[in-house]
Parts: structure tokens; sequence; C-alpha cells
């Protein structure tokens, strides 16, 4: 099996897309400043940060030094100029979709890079996209989305792995990204 290695410029950017859109979350759920920060920083670098521990690896957040200066700057974007999008339902899901799918997408091409199999690849790319969420949502006294919102939520998480895993395997790692964010 033939894998692509992922370049430094998508792992950073989903990243930060997805502290972004903690940071703006977190802004509008009135977090202090320190929580915004807390958030967007989880939001953005604890799903690959968990991911790269089960996999036995240094987490790529901790081993280059780029990650956490631009995760900061891209929280406090976030919860400066993109809180107020988060209340306009068509903004909110695409925010939540391009980070979630871009998240996924890495999460399982780190783990196929790492030798695992098909299925815990998919299940490392869920667990990428999602932890960093679910600790946000507990440190803030509220159920973990993908609790709440499981019917479509989770399943739509599985259908991006899915979808990614065997695009990837088959076919295209480009078009198994773009298939896994849609």
């Amino acid at each position: 099996m033939a894998t692509e290695t992922l370049p430094l410029w998508f792992d950073l950017t989903a990243m930060s897309i997805a502290a972004l859109f903690g940071g703006a979350l977190a802004r509008n759920r009135n977090f202090p400043v320190y929580g915004t920060l807390f958030a967007g920083v989880v939001t953005g670098l604890g799903g690959g940060m968990l991911r790269d521990m089960l996999l036995g690896k240094e987490p790529v957040a901790i081993s280059n030094w780029v990650f956490i200066p631009t995760i900061l700057v891209v929280t406090v974007v976030g919860a400066l100029f993109f809180h107020r999008l988060i209340p306009i339902q068509g903004i909110f899901l695409a925010m939540r979709s391009l980070a979630l799918g871009s998240l996924v997408a890495i999460g399982a091409q780190v783990a196929l890079n790492a030798g695992v199999p098909l299925i815990s690849a998919m299940f490392l790319g869920i667990g990428t996209a999602t932890f960093g969420g679910i600790l946000v949502d507990v440190v803030a006294s509220e159920r973990a989305t993908i609790a709440r919102q499981a019917h479509w939520f989770g399943s739509g998480m599985a259908v991006g792995a899915i979808a990614f895993v065997l695009i990837s395997f088959f076919v295209n790692f480009w078009l198994a990204v773009a298939v896994c964010i849609v």
C-alpha cells in the first residue's frame, strides 16, 4: 500500500481551522480570555496529540515549533472576528465541516502511514476530529456534541472516515480529502 505523506501546510491549516472555530465558539459561549485560548488550543491540537500518543509517536504539535504559536494566533482571530458568524447556521455548519473533515482525513492518513489496519485508521481519524471538542465541552460543563447530536454528527464522521480510507487506499489521497470534507 502506497501512502501519501501529509504536507505540513495541510496539517497546520486543518488544525488552524479547528482552532479558529474553537476560539469563536468559546467567545460565543462567553468564556474568559484564558478559557478562550485553552478552547482554541485544545480544539486545534487535542485530537492530533491523542492520535500521535496512541500511535506511540511524538505529537507533531510538540515536536514542531510552528504549531502552538500559529494555533494561539488563529484562536485570537477566531475569538475577535469570527465569533459573530457562529449563530449563522450555514456558516457554522460549513466551518465545522471543513474543520472536522480535514481532521478526520489527517488522523486517518497519519494512522495509515503508521501501518495500522484500515478500521483502526478510521477510528483514529474520528478520534482526531472529535477529541479536542469533547474536552472543551467537558470543561464548559456541557454534554459533548457527539453525545448530543450523535444521530447526524457521529454518522457523518463515520461515513467521512470510511470514505477517506477507502478512496485514499484505492484511488487518490486528495480526492479522499475532498470527499471526507463534503
